[in-house]
């Protein structure tokens, strides 16, 4: 929003004038008394926020006095300032020109206010104001339509700005409705926009629009909702067009889930899946399951929202559409979506599952009966039954901690997000699952795994139930054959955060086959073919955070770090070090997407843990740790791959190239400092990390460690970690001629000569910007940069090749 940004930087009206200029795209301007003049528009343009009344009274003045002189006037105006705009067709003012009870000033510039106030009421039911903030695109759009048309044109409602346009509905109209909860402003959004003032355009929707008089009102549920202010309703209004175009209803409609309020779509997991997503699952099925699979297989979508998997589908007399929320089967019905398709409420965690792990659906009743004797027909392999296919895009939520997780005895219902491992299918049928229980997904797939044993699923997921080793246990008990499947970019689904692989993955579950390798098609963003990839089922005890032996802790107590010399903030997990320690290592979670964000190495223990302490016997086998976790760049498609441990023999020139990257890495955060502040007490710490002799670096006092040093006497190092260690020596040089201002000294803790990695490159980046180096340039870290780079190229490919990585 270049607009935007360019307002809030203004310093001069001028500035204001050229970032409209600019973001209009405005061609043949001239400036004078009138602000900006166009042959198509005139604007009058302001600094300060002002009254768009005022600024329309000032413009007509300049319009009458053109009229008096017989020259042309435009067919617009538009006024101005730091934070809106606001636009009016040229002849709705022009009656106003010609009324002779109104006294004109003879400069425009001193219009009195009472001229501004007699006009006011009749102008402002003809002029649109748009919120810069807010309104920008809405803005822009108008003002180079009407120019090209030759009258402002309302924005239409599209299925492009479907969303935009229902946070600024909720904005300006929603909050003014005393009583609608947010979970329904999607249901009176819809009645609004599918009304064209005067009658609905569309048939059983849930809520109602109805006018009493010219006031709008809106109902549901059998309550009627009043606007507390109807001025939000009008400005809305006057800057969108309803109805959307007849050729966009429906699919308007079908977009309800993307409209939830986002705490109760992260919960549900309601998130929608998109056509072109959904049509390459469609190209799948066909191929793997063969063309006439429509007709072939019963389906069963169990989490089917408002109907997008199914709505590519060409027998709907197949098709069972079975969701959460009763409101979706509202808007299907009225939207008319899979109209021959059986859709009924169903809670599939919840519903119909007795304690003792078996299905009684006369508890409910819910379930039709041709679905039952589908199902029943299916496990006892009945001669002629069709074949199930479980056709899903399951809710994505985990629960971090299921103690905390409740179940209402009474419905069933997961009341929080923290409560979704706690189902009733959680509850019985996840006991020999491990972690994996918390995840809403994994539930889904164990219930059909159960209550179908013989079906096809075919589910949208993360790759976790494939590789992640939380789900080690999963893998080990739910076993299907796998037949197919694509990974697509989570980006190509609204409301997700991150960026990680979303799978669509077929399994064949009669076929008892644990999960090994397996190959997908890949899709970016758009569904567009990038390759393919391979995702690896590894036993947990082959990660490569379990490689090296661990030392165990003792009772000398230390000081815990949050960062290189800050101390921890929060209740530590680890305060104690260990025999022979000489820095400890932050080494987390064992894939990708975690590596780059929780490898560290600190000087003493990590306040969280999730590491372990390195000692001189341990420090080759840290060192190859800490570089492959940190040597390969997360992506949306690797970020769940797994480190393994080596397939091949480490040479000492690897171990040795991996110890000199990982000295000279950003996240190696041994230091030395005195007089850190914890837990009442004044602590030091000491840093064995230093690969130079306080000679090598003209430093003016003693190391307290020679241990690095005296590490690498023996070592050989290849061509490339001699050039990082001669370009890192030069940077430490500088380091210790250099006399720091206090400033710098106290936020680094240079109090010590024997400082880090760390606080030494921070210390010169900080001199080299601060405002006592007038006229300096800032520390030219660049050969080192050169060197480092080349020293890592060497290393990546490595990490594949020893089988770190697969």
């Amino acid at each position: 929003m270049t607009l935007l940004y360019a307002l809030a930087a203004a310093q001069t009206e001028e500035d204001v004038k050229d970032a409209y200029v600019k973001a209009l795209g405005l061609k043949s301007v001239t400036k004078g008394l009138i602000d900006i003049q166009t042959d198509e528009c005139w604007f009058e343009a302001k600094l300060a926020p002002t009254p768009p009344a005022a600024m329309f009274a000032q413009l007509l003045s300049y319009v009458r006095a053109a009229i008096k002189k017989g020259d042309d006037i435009p067919p617009f105006l538009a006024v101005l300032d730091r934070e809106k705009a606001a636009l009016m067709e040229t002849r709705h003012a022009l009656p106003l020109i010609k009324d002779a009870s109104i006294s004109w000033s003879t400069a425009a510039s001193q219009i009195s206010k009472a001229t501004i106030a007699q006009i006011q009421p009749y102008i402002e039911a003809h002029f649109v104001v748009y919120k810069i903030a807010t309104h920008e695109i809405e803005f822009i759009d108008a003002v180079k339509t009407g120019i090209r048309e030759g009258k402002f044109i309302r924005t239409p409602i599209t299925p492009d700005n479907l969303k935009q346009v229902f946070d600024k509905w909720v904005e300006m109209v929603g909050k003014e409705l005393t009583g609608v909860n947010e979970v329904d402003y999607a249901l009176v959004f819809f009645a609004d926009i599918m009304h064209d003032g005067k009658q609905k355009v569309l048939e059983n929707l849930p809520a109602r629009l109805v006018y009493d008089g010219d006031t709008p009102l809106f109902m549901l549920g059998g309550s009627t909702y009043e606007l507390a202010s109807i001025a939000g309703y009008r400005r809305f209004w006057a800057i969108y067009h309803r109805p959307p175009e007849q050729a966009h209803r429906e699919y308007l409609l079908e977009r309800r889930d993307s409209l939830l309020p986002i705490d109760e779509r992260s919960f549900k997991g309601a998130y929608y899946t998109p056509l072109k997503v959904v049509d390459k699952a469609y190209d799948l099925l066909a191929k793997t399951l063969g063309k006439n699979w429509q007709q072939k297989y019963i389906v069963w979508d169990m989490c089917c929202g408002v109907g997008n998997l199914e709505v590519k589908h060409s027998n709907h007399r197949n098709v069972f559409m079975s969701t959460l929320d009763q409101a979706d089967i509202d808007l299907m019905n009225a939207a008319k979506t899979c109209v021959a398709a059986t859709k009924f409420q169903y809670d599939y965690l919840n519903d119909d599952i007795d304690w003792d792990c078996q299905f009684d659906y006369s508890k409910t009743d819910k379930m039709p009966l041709a679905l039952r004797q589908a199902i029943a027909d299916a496990k006892d392999k009945k001669p002629g039954a069709k074949q199930i296919l479980v056709l899903m895009n399951p809710p994505y939520a985990e629960a971090g901690n299921s103690s905390n997780a409740s179940i209402s005895a009474a419905g069933g219902q997961t009341t929080t997000k923290e409560g979704v491992a706690k189902t009733m299918a959680g509850c019985c049928m996840m006991k020999n699952y491990g972690r994996a229980s918390n995840e809403l997904f994994a539930q889904f797939m164990v219930r059909i795994s159960q209550e179908m044993p013989h079906a096809i699923l075919a589910s949208f997921s993360t790759l976790k139930y494939v590789n992640a080793p939380n789900f080690e246990h999963f893998r080990q008990f739910w076993t299907a054959n796998y037949l197919a499947g694509f990974v697509t970019h989570s980006k190509a689904f609204d409301g997700l955060n991150g960026n990680f692989p979303i799978g669509f993955l077929v399994w064949d579950t009669s076929k008892n086959k644990q999960i090994e390798t397996i190959e997908t098609t890949v899709y970016d963003k758009n569904a567009m073919w990038i390759g393919e990839k391979q995702f690896f089922n590894t036993p947990n005890a082959q990660h490569l955070n379990i490689w090296l032996s661990r030392p165990r802790s003792n009772s000398t107590p230390v000081i815990p770090l949050k960062n290189c010399i800050s101390p921890a903030s929060a209740k530590p997990s680890v305060k104690t070090w260990a025999d022979g320690a000489i820095a400890y290592m932050r080494c987390s979670v064992n894939d990708l997407q975690h590596a780059s964000q929780h490898t560290a190495l600190f000087s003493s223990a990590f306040s969280d843990g999730h590491g372990f302490y390195l000692t001189p016997q341990n420090l080759w086998q840290a060192a190859v740790i800490f570089s492959v976790r940190r040597l390969i760049k997360p992506t949306w498609l690797n970020d769940r791959d797994q480190f393994l441990q080596p397939s091949e023999p480490l040479t000492p020139a690897f171990k040795i190239d991996c110890l000199i990257w990982m000295l000279f890495n950003g996240s190696n955060l041994t230091a030395s400092a005195n007089d850190l502040a914890w837990d009442g007490q004044q602590w030091s710490i000491v840093n064995h990390f230093i690969p130079f002799t306080e000679v090598d670096v003209g430093a003016k006092g003693r190391f307290e460690s020679a241990f690095m040093v005296d590490y690498l006497k023996d070592k050989k190092l290849s061509a490339e970690a001699q050039a990082v260690m001669a370009a890192g020596r030069h940077v430490w040089c500088d380091y210790h001629a250099t006399q720091f201002e206090r400033k710098i000294r106290e936020e680094y803790k240079l109090n010590r000569p024997d400082v880090g990695w760390y606080q030494i490159r921070k210390a010169l980046e900080t001199a080299g910007k601060s405002e006592g180096n007038v006229g300096g340039m800032p520390y030219d870290f660049s050969p080192f940069k050169t060197a480092y780079e080349a020293l890592s190229d060497k290393l990546r490919p490595m990490v594949y090749e020893l089988g770190f990585l697969k």
